[in-house]
């Protein structure tokens, strides 16, 4: 994965993700408004680009699409979170398993 920076916080993506995040910003930056700024306050993250928090649009209005898609976003990074931890550990069973024979 790659960190990007979005609205100033980091965010671990993959180019699908990311390239999906370009379009909705593309697709709503029309005249004088960014799309990029319908992404701002909506979440909080750590150093490693995980979504710790989603943060319900009450400050400003936002798109259901982009709120959708940081839902969506935050899901995908903790099942791969989960999955890197799996494998981890049946790597760790694994070399158990051989030195046991």
């Amino acid at each position: 994965m790659t960190i990007r920076i979005v609205t100033n916080k980091r965010l671990d993506m993959t180019d699908d993700e990311f390239s999906l995040y370009n379009r909705i910003v593309n697709s709503y930056t029309i005249n004088n408004n960014n799309g990029e700024d319908l992404f701002e306050g909506l979440f909080e993250s750590d150093e490693k680009g995980n979504i710790l928090l989603l943060v319900p649009p009450s400050a400003k209005k936002t798109s259901f699409e982009v709120w959708l898609y940081l839902m969506s976003l935050q899901q995908n990074q903790q099942l791969r979170l989960m999955r890197n931890l799996i494998d981890h550990e049946l790597n760790q069973i694994k070399k158990i398993a051989i030195n046991a024979n």
